[in-house]
């Protein structure tokens, strides 16, 4: 690796690594903190999940186009730091006052923050450091290894810090924000003078660009498999916490473990991230996909099938396996099948935006058969519902040897 090259990396990898232990302080104890500390229900945090769902829907598609028209520009990550960096005066001074006092109005307020800190914002980021370090001659699996490794840091600590103060978490956040705020200001995530004259190059991206998108029926097979199957896996993990805790002999332990669990968890996630890019070119992309999906039915299944917290504590480490694969296999899918100029465009629509849709419908009804059954049944229709969905997958999902779509000029 050249020296420059070199750089490039450390400097994409600090970024992401400081990035996701905020984003991990953020989110890794939500559900937990809005079930023990908000004191609220099954069925009202299923409600929380699917407005935040429907925040981000909203502005994925917009985020998306911005990245594409902008470019090498890094006006989203500067948004996206910036929201962090509020999350400790957001979330224990506004957020959860708001919940208590005025709940819908909370609700919304809420969305909206968690979609430009995290759930909708996250994927732009993700896609210009995918393409940047692409261009940077870097494999994105191995600068994402950062990010899982910095998510991982932060959720050691996240189920002590909950039981110390459900607010310290959020906190954190705020005070881990300011390094890649550093970054952004001091060190400057390096884009390739290359790059920048093949974008200026480039045909401008339009609208009109992104409704093409919608008229592939390829695309629409690709929409498929992630509203069937990876949506309905983001809604059993976003109240999974809660489960967990719940198995343990207290509550506090389970909080606790919880955190200790998803920091081991995200470790081999790292370790994950850092391989996937070879087994994926090993099987190839349709086949990643399908490995992934395959890893989140045997999860919602297994977790529907035991309330041990011994095997859910083993098939909480199954996410290592699943997630690096399927990120890895959706990139270099959007970017082997279709406009790789469109790249943030086609991952926020076709993925981010698609899974939100699912989760919208999914998480008030997951919340309801919580309450009303129990988590254990209603895993076991998940998995049923995601199953169906990857073996239609299996079927339309493009093969390799497909020629790709032709490039903007």
């Amino acid at each position: 690796m050249s020296i420059k090259r070199n750089r490039g990396y450390w400097v994409f990898s600090l970024f992401m690594f400081s990035l996701f232990i905020s984003y991990s302080f953020v989110y890794a104890m939500y559900a937990i903190w809005l079930s023990q500390d908000g004191g609220l229900k099954g069925t009202d945090i299923g409600f929380i999940f699917s407005i935040n769902a429907a925040a981000a829907m909203a502005l994925q598609p917009v985020l998306g186009f911005i990245q594409d028209k902008i470019h090498e520009k890094q006006y989203l990550l500067w948004l996206n730091v910036i929201m962090l960096i509020v999350a400790g005066p957001f979330f224990s001074l506004i957020y959860k006052p708001l919940l208590l006092q005025f709940f819908y109005f909370g609700v919304v307020l809420g969305a909206l923050y968690i979609a430009l800190s995290f759930l909708a914002i996250a994927g732009a980021v993700e896609t210009y450091v995918e393409r940047a370090s692409r261009l940077n001659g870097i494999e994105y699996g191995q600068i994402r290894t950062w990010g899982s490794l910095g998510w991982a840091t932060a959720a050691f600590f996240t189920g002590t810090f909950f039981n110390i103060d459900p607010n310290l978490n959020f906190w954190m956040a705020s005070a881990i924000a300011v390094v890649p705020l550093c970054v952004l200001i001091f060190v400057k995530i390096p884009v390739p003078q290359e790059a920048v004259s093949e974008f200026s190059r480039a045909k401008k991206v339009v609208l009109s660009d992104v409704l093409n998108i919608l008229k592939l029926k390829d695309f629409h097979f690709l929409t498929l498999y992630v509203f069937g199957v990876a949506s309905v896996y983001v809604v059993y993990e976003q109240q999974f916490p809660v489960y967990f805790a719940s198995v343990y002999p207290t509550i506090e332990l389970g909080n606790q473990m919880y955190g200790y669990l998803n920091s081991v968890q995200i470790f081999l996630e790292a370790a994950g991230f850092f391989c996937a890019p070879w087994l994926v070119n090993k099987i190839g992309l349709k086949n990643g996909l399908l490995l992934a999906g395959s890893i989140m039915v045997a999860r919602i299944l297994g977790s529907g099938l035991t309330d041990s917290y011994i095997l859910i504590s083993m098939i909480k480490l199954l996410h290592a396996a699943e997630l690096p694969i399927l990120m890895v296999s959706m990139f270099k899918y959007i970017n082997n099948h279709f406009d790789d100029h469109l790249s943030s465009t086609l991952y926020l629509v076709g993925f981010a935006f698609v899974t939100q849709v699912g989760t919208i419908m999914l998480s008030p009804i997951a919340g309801h058969y919580y309450d009303l059954i129990g988590f254990g049944e209603t895993y076991l229709a998940m998995s049923l519902v995601a199953l169906f969905f990857l073996v239609l997958s299996a079927k339309f999902l493009l093969t390799d040897d497909r020629q790709p779509y032709s490039k903007i000029s």
